[in-house]
């Protein structure tokens, strides 16, 4: 999660997560958080307005990391050896970076598909905005790849805008029955490999 700059706030949205993760969003109350966090309920109120509040504020939190990393994946941000990676490889690194912590989320609460079901509902224009965000990131990298002759989008019939749309969707699909972070990690790397190989 992305850090507040208030302690006491990231307090709460630290014990929050920690809560709607164990009993789910709908069992978790504002008193259940403020005694995970360790404060009163009215300190609890002086910081959010009710549940639906911290709820939205940790999803950003999630959306804003996610893209975060994913951008910096897409500059080009070197390998630890010091080489760079090529564009196959930064989006791989993307997808994994934006749709991994979700899935992990997701997989590792015995309440993910509340939670997941909740966000849809509460946070709807959240997911939205950070898609397209996301969308836009990867269209950009593949634009200068192909001004730089890593992919042939035109040899494709593509456009760099098609071509992200296609790899965010079919990235998306490969959660559904991923068990975990870890196998959703491989599914996109076989995926994307396959895709860029049409690109060549």
């Amino acid at each position: 999660m992305k850090k507040s700059q208030d302690p006491k706030r990231e307090a709460v949205l630290t014990a929050a997560f920690t809560q709607f993760s164990r009993y789910g969003y709908r069992r978790t109350s504002m008193e259940d958080i403020a005694k995970e966090t360790g404060i009163s309920r009215p300190s609890l109120y002086s910081h959010f307005a009710n549940k639906e509040e911290i709820f939205r504020c940790l999803s950003d939190s999630l959306h804003e990391q996610t893209l975060g990393e994913a951008e910096g994946h897409l500059k080009g941000a070197p390998r630890h050896s010091g080489q760079a990676m090529d564009l196959a490889a930064r989006v791989e690194a993307a997808l994994v970076a934006r749709l991994g912590r979700f899935h992990e989320v997701i997989t590792q609460s015995p309440h993910g598909s509340e939670i997941a079901d909740e966000n849809n509902q509460l946070c709807g224009d959240l997911v939205r905005e950070s898609q397209e965000r996301f969308r836009a990131m990867l269209a950009g990298a593949i634009k200068e790849g192909d001004r730089a002759g890593e992919v042939d989008l035109k040899a494709a019939g593509l456009t760099p805008v098609s071509a992200a749309e296609l790899l965010h969707l079919g990235g998306a699909g490969l959660k559904q029955g991923a068990p975990d972070a870890a196998s959703l990690a491989k599914r996109l790397k076989r995926f994307v490999r396959v895709f860029f190989a049409g690109l060549r």
